[in-house]
């Protein structure tokens, strides 16, 4: 049974949760296993998702037990749906199949991604089972910016500002396909954003990553026009990346790449860590 947590009961069941989360065998994407995120950040998120209108928490209870906490957001404009805590003790798949039942009913038509870590055998073998299409499966990277030396600045690499914003578009709208953060989305919300681009025609590259204050920030895409892998390329762009985070004294930067991926040994060298492997299955509920 799934019923909604209540604000007077969380001090209670938190932290049983945030045990769980530092499982990647019992948990779910956003991790909190790699070294970057303490149990205080899975505290205030549950909590600030108790107090959002677009966002629910949710206990799975079986037997009479609390086996485990979902937290998740809804937003009604966007008709989409994604978990960010997904913390089970046992029964994975009876607790996936409630919260797909939960979502059907309230949310109907709403496209709906679940991401687990690759050891979460239990959850990712029940969607598989239930033939919801795994729609991604990338390598998480760590990189701490500590100590940080800059690289040489890349030549024929040029930042995107409003004024150029179409040179970006170009070559992200050969790549966007179904992603979220379109080129209407980036443009509408472009002072969060720092993009660089190089190169021309199939050959040119973007990167595309948060910039917003946080001491975490994100690459959100490193890609190329003809999609093919261009090694020098992205070392540049990712030069451009590392020396402008380091400029505004970011101190985490996470960066998902395909897995296997031939820059996974580039993003090695420069001393990025792998967390793990990111899975992530997508529906239509």
């Amino acid at each position: 049974m799934l019923r909604l947590l209540q604000e007077a009961e969380f001090d209670r069941y938190i932290g049983f949760a945030y045990e769980l989360a530092l499982d990647p065998a019992r948990s779910g994407y956003h991790v909190y296993y790699d070294g970057m995120k303490t149990r205080e950040d899975f505290v205030s998120r549950a909590r600030k998702a108790l107090k959002r209108p677009g966002e629910d928490v949710l206990l799975f209870v079986e037997d009479g037990e609390v086996e485990g906490l979902i937290a998740f957001e809804h937003p009604e404009e966007e008709h989409y749906l994604h978990t960010f805590i997904f913390s089970i003790r046992r029964d994975t798949g009876t607790a996936l199949a409630e919260f797909l039942d939960y979502c059907r009913e309230r949310w109907p038509g709403f496209t709906l991604d679940l991401g687990f870590p690759a050891e979460n055998v239990e959850a990712t073998g029940w969607l598989d089972g239930q033939g919801i299409p795994c729609n991604e499966r990338s390598w998480n990277f760590l990189l701490n910016l500590d100590g940080y030396q800059p690289l040489p600045e890349p030549s024929g690499v040029k930042r995107i500002t409003a004024e150029n914003f179409e040179e970006f578009a170009a070559i992200h709208r050969q790549i966007q396909g179904d992603m979220f953060w379109n080129c209407e989305r980036v443009r509408a919300a472009l002072d969060r954003w720092a993009i660089f681009v190089t190169g021309e025609g199939e050959a040119a590259g973007e990167v595309l990553m948060t910039l917003d204050g946080d001491p975490h920030e994100e690459i959100f895409a490193l890609e190329f026009a003809d999609r093919q892998s261009h090694q020098g390329a992205f070392r540049m762009l990712l030069a451009a990346a590392l020396n402008c985070l380091n400029s505004n004294g970011t101190k985490w930067l996470t960066f998902f790449v395909d897995e296997d991926c031939p820059e996974g040994e580039i993003l090695k060298e420069l001393g990025f860590r792998l967390v793990g492997t990111f899975v992530c299955h997508r529906t239509v509920v």
